[in-house]
């Protein structure tokens, strides 16, 4: 309890807002992660150990890291905006521009010839961020590029973030799949936002009581980019023949209700990149899947995260196409040269899936079940708060499964299945109205939402966080007038936030600070856009 007490002395604030030449703020974040005793899922009691870098917990856990040890910090600094100002006072914040320079945006990926290249600038966009440091997004201060998030409030419920890396329990791996595994095998995965996406996050998540969140602001904007790096538990003597994961990144991670703190070893398999592209007419988004691949040379020494090849693109859910071997896929388009372990692994007649994904179902396909229910917040279900399954039931007629694979925009709801039916049948078809909210293809949001809103798992670090920075409370938050002054770049000196060499710069005393903005101001004259 010491370290609880002693936080509402920490010196908060929010890292990596900068754009070029443009102040811009981002929600809160302790400089130091706290630690105190919670229940399971958040609510009052002990057993558990809960970590607070913000205003929401980055893990829940039976068995707390070490202090020294890998631990990981939920990336929420979620940016506010763009300011709007008058007389040299905020006013308020708008909502950032779309996209218009980014790299992919160069090739067509409706032209088969160039899939590739828009696959490789996807792929470049992620890496060249957070490759360098291993995903961790705080350290990409020292790159000063793009800037990433996670969702927060996955801490509870079937399968939290573990507390070692942040990754949560996906969809195992099945020998019966996999012609590589002679027995079946954990997958486990974690996601990122770029900038954009993170405003959007943070907007849903504006208050840090997650009641309050609010899924109507769920709704992404062009240029968004989310990527999920997917790892398969490690263990050499169930793989059959050549390794295909030999010299893959490996990360230690243990499981959140292990009382022991054991960790164990999983490895790169899978990378998902989604990206918000208005040329996506079908359904808003592209979605791209890359495999690792052990064939091909390390970018650098001890570098293996560039050994992802792609499997494909999708964009669409290709609605007529109901059998296997349909030639007309023409939504959905899958790469000749997968590595051999992995190919053929593509999802219901022939569409975009990973290794880890369901065959059942596609990459699109899933996501596009991203909706909840609010009329049922707060009751202590997840199935109905959700409103669908991700993938149809076994028991669900062929004709009943191919209402999974609609083309829907992310501003459309997916619809409400029943249980009497199976959870098979649609009600209010195709796409009913609120109070069922569109999550713009957000399976992390719709899971976020549907732990915390849906099962009424609270925030555990609310009691941590300074009562004058709260919302209510926070002049900045709530779009009061600050004045900002002139800010020049040399008043500006550097303090370490996590980890050697990671650093932010921070006001000096003298200049509005933390207690006045409740935001971090950054100035990088040499920062790109967004987009690049």
């Amino acid at each position: 309890m010491k370290e609880h007490q002693g936080l509402k002395k920490a010196v908060l604030g929010a890292t990596f807002c900068g754009v070029a030449l443009l102040w811009t703020g981002c929600r809160p974040t302790f400089d130091e992660p706290v630690r105190d005793t919670t229940g399971e899922g958040g609510e009052p009691g002990a057993g558990y150990t809960v970590q607070c870098s913000g205003w929401f917990p980055d893990w829940i856990a039976r068995s707390a890291p070490p202090e020294g040890e890998q631990s990981f910090q939920l990336a929420q600094g979620y940016p506010l905006g763009i300011p709007v100002a008058e007389g040299g006072e905020i006013t308020g914040w708008e909502p950032f521009e779309a996209t218009t320079s980014a790299s992919w945006l160069n090739h067509d990926f409706r032209q088969e010839a160039q899939r590739l290249d828009y696959l490789e600038a996807l792929k470049q966009y992620v890496l060249e961020d957070l490759a360098p440091y291993d995903f961790v997004p705080q350290n990409e201060a020292l790159s000063g590029k793009t800037h990433w998030y996670h969702v927060p409030m996955m801490t509870s419920g079937f399968f939290p973030r573990e507390p070692r890396h942040g990754l949560t329990e996906e969809r195992g791996l099945r020998a019966s799949e996999q012609s590589w595994l002679s027995a079946d095998a954990g997958a486990y995965g974690i996601g990122l936002y770029n900038k954009l996406g993170g405003y959007t996050v943070g907007q849903v998540f504006r208050h840090p009581d997650p009641m309050q969140a609010e899924p109507g602001k769920g709704q992404f904007i062009d240029g968004t980019v989310v990527v999920k790096v997917l790892f398969a538990e490690y263990d050499p003597s169930s793989i059959v023949g050549p390794d295909p994961l030999l010299h893959s990144p490996a990360w230690q991670i243990q499981a959140p209700d292990d009382s022991s703190g054991d960790t164990f070893e999983v490895r790169l398999l899978q990378m998902d990149v989604a990206v918000k592209d208005p040329r996506s007419a079908e359904t808003g988004w592209v979605f791209a899947t890359y495999v690792y691949d052990e064939s091909l040379p390390a970018a650098s020494p001890g570098d293996r995260w560039y050994n992802l090849t792609p499997i494909g693109l999708a964009w669409g859910n290709d609605p007529d196409v109901t059998s296997n071997g349909d030639p007309d896929l023409d939504e959905n388009w899958i790469n000749p040269s997968v590595p051999s372990p992995f190919a053929g692994m593509t999802g219901k007649h022939g569409r975009l899936n990973g290794p880890v994904d369901n065959p059942e179902s596609s990459c699109i396909s899933c996501h596009s079940t991203a909706q909840v229910n609010e009329e049922l917040a707060g009751t202590g279900v997840f199935m109905p708060y959700k409103g669908a399954g991700f993938i149809p039931g076994s028991s669900c007629s062929e004709q009943e499964k191919m209402n999974w694979f609609r083309n829907i925009q992310g501003s459309e709801p997916f619809g409400i299945t029943t249980q009497n039916t199976g959870f098979c049948g649609l009600t209010n078809p195709p796409r009913p109205t609120p109070p069922v909210y569109p999550l713009d293809y957000s399976l992390q949001l719709q899971l976020a939402l549907a732990l915390s809103k849906g099962l009424g798992h609270p925030n555990p670090c609310l009691g941590t966080i300074p009562s004058e920075h709260l919302p209510e409370n926070n002049r900045l938050l709530i779009q009061r007038q600050v004045t900002l002054g002139a800010m020049p770049a040399n008043q500006l000196e550097k303090r370490s936030t996590r980890g050697k060499g990671s650093s932010v710069r921070r006001l000096e005393s003298g200049l509005p600070s933390w207690e006045q903005l409740g935001m971090y101001a950054e100035l990088k004259k040499g920062d790109k856009e967004e987009g690049r």
